[in-house]
């Protein structure tokens, strides 16, 4: 028995609250990112809050709701408490569907103040543009942000794919807060898909450390990112899209 070779590190071998401990460590500072920008937003500008809609302070309240139920079952599963981690999953599922039905109101409502101020005028080319990138990298940072939620879901049997993709759910929608922390520091915009780019980053590092590979959830997830960061840097952009956008939504 002195002899026998120690055993590989597999995913599944890992004690579950040190997985747990890491991610939780990681969750919080995405939570504390995405506040602290709209919170300093709101400081610095009190004007805005006056801005806030009925359908805009829902999908803010469901959107922190699950950031803060994403740590508690983070929590949950650290402590093995199994049955109270099932029972407010279940919860999830409610607050993701009003989180997507307030969000798509919201930006409806949005867009069509932003049309009548001219900011997204169908008559003007680069407003055109405005709004086909505004509405590409609205909905399709939902539609994976959904896909990731659902992969989580699939794979709830598996901890290790379980808890990635969560947590990738939760980078997708780091936009909402950093692109008003990137605002108010004064950066480029291209370093909110930087922050995010090194959150994946850390993640990979950290597989690699303790299992000497990158999680296939982790790759998978990271490929999303990339379609995300790509497409909004490219396809929503472009003269055509912006003009489809616009002749869609005016007809709305």
């Amino acid at each position: 028995m002195e002899n026998a070779p120690y055993p590989t590190k597999t995913f599944d071998s890992l004690p579950p609250d040190k997985d747990s401990s890491f991610f939780l460590r990681l969750t919080g500072f995405i939570t504390v990112t995405i506040f602290s920008g709209f919170i300093l937003n709101w400081a610095l500008n009190p004007e805005n809050l006056g801005r806030i809609t009925l359908w805009t302070g829902l999908h803010g309240a469901f959107s922190a709701s699950w950031y803060l139920l994403l740590l508690s079952q983070i929590r949950f599963s650290s402590l093995k408490n199994y049955s109270s981690h099932a029972f407010w999953g279940k919860l999830s599922i409610v607050l993701v569907i009003a989180i997507l039905l307030s969000g798509t109101i919201m930006t409806l409502e949005f867009y069509e103040r932003l049309a009548g101020f001219g900011v997204f005028s169908p008559d003007d080319a680069q407003a055109r543009v405005r709004a086909g990138s505004f509405i590409g990298g609205v909905f399709l940072q939902w539609a994976i942000f959904i896909s990731l939620y659902l992969l989580a879901i699939l794979n709830i049997g598996n901890p290790a794919y379980h808890k990635r993709f969560m947590i990738a759910a939760a980078i997708q929608m780091m936009p909402e807060g950093l692109n008003r922390l990137v605002h108010i520091l004064a950066l480029p915009g291209y370093s909110m898909f930087i922050l995010m780019f090194c959150i994946y980053a850390f993640i990979m590092l950290y597989d690699w450390k303790i299992y000497k590979r990158v999680h296939t959830a982790t790759i998978c997830s990271f490929g999303l990112f990339i379609v995300l960061a790509t497409s909004m840097n490219t396809i929503f952009l472009w003269q055509a899209w912006g003009d489809w956008v616009t002749k869609v939504f005016s007809g709305i």
